[in-house]
């Protein structure tokens, strides 16, 4: 337990049993339970944008509507595979690209005859991670955009309890130099989710990578330590009444102390963070030992 365990009287404690964890990839996060979505719930212009294509060539998406008008003639529950055997056997030069996407789908095996329900992943008084360790990166973002866009969705309709996003290294998820999958639904969550009861928490060491509009929408921030002077400059930009002398106070923050503005308050206000009840596993790994 980190020092001051004792001035703040915090205790260890597990939390094992009011959290859990999913994955796209078991074999690597052997301790998580299967992330899969389910192909049949999901219509031509659905899959278009697990590919990154989104409808950007609109020929794609009138052949895919049409293998998929195929294929359920005869089955609901159909594959990958099966999707890009119908378009082969159309021999349109026009779906190469189609086909090597989906193909690429279909290798990094996130659907299944029966995929995860959103109301498995929220459950009240619950914590779900969704581990993405040795997930590829564009198909992390892919998973992100298709997760928060049905939690966004279902919330409207009440059909999932209210709840709080986190978003780890958030930089990756809604950038601000180009567009990955999931940035347009993190703009929507940010400007709109509050309203539908959805929260979201930001949190990156990288402030001036993040999407200014989403940056901006974060009524409360806490700040820890910053040296990177485009850090600083965009931080400063997003929180209002932060002053240059507050901006020198941020690079010489010590560990654990941070600054918190927002939240109702008049003014920034420096804080300490108490230690953790549970065990840390980010610690640096020992090089050299002692």
């Amino acid at each position: 337990m980190a020092h001051g365990s004792e001035r703040f009287g915090v205790e260890p404690r597990r939390y094992r049993d009011v959290i859990q964890v999913f994955s796209p990839d078991v074999k690597i996060n052997p301790h998580a339970r299967p992330l899969k979505f389910t192909l049949s719930n999901l219509d031509a212009r659905d899959i278009l944008s697990l590919t990154g294509g989104g409808g950007k060539l609109r020929q794609h998406l009138t052949a895919l509507r049409k293998a998929l008008d195929l294929l359920r003639q005869s089955s609901r529950d159909y594959s990958m595979m099966d999707i890009i055997r119908v378009l082969e056997r159309d021999e349109d030069p026009q779906n190469a690209a189609l086909v090597d996407d989906l193909e690429y789908l279909a290798e990094v095996d996130i659907f299944a005859r029966e995929g995860t329900r959103i109301d498995e992943l929220v459950v009240k008084g619950q914590t779900t991670i969704i581990d993405l360790k040795g997930t590829p990166p564009d198909i992390q973002e892919l998973i992100v955009n298709r997760l928060c866009t049905a939690l966004f969705e279902l919330r409207k309709v009440n059909k999932i309890p209210p709840l709080m996003l986190a978003v780890e290294e958030a930089h990756n998820f809604c950038p601000q130099v180009g567009q990955v999958a999931s940035s347009k639904v993190f703009r929507t969550i940010a400007s709109e989710g509050r309203k539908f009861g959805l929260g979201i928490l930001i949190v990156t060491q990288r402030a001036a990578k993040v999407d200014k509009n989403v940056l901006s929408q974060c009524n409360t921030q806490i700040i820890l330590k910053v040296t990177n002077p485009n850090d600083l400059k965009a931080i400063s930009a997003s929180v209002e009444g932060l002053t240059p002398g507050m901006e020198d106070e941020i690079q010489r923050l010590p560990i654990g102390v941070a600054i918190v503005t927002g939240a109702g308050l008049q003014m920034p206000m420096m804080i300490e963070v108490r230690p953790r009840e549970t065990r840390h596993g980010g610690e640096s790994v020992q090089v050299i030992p002692d």
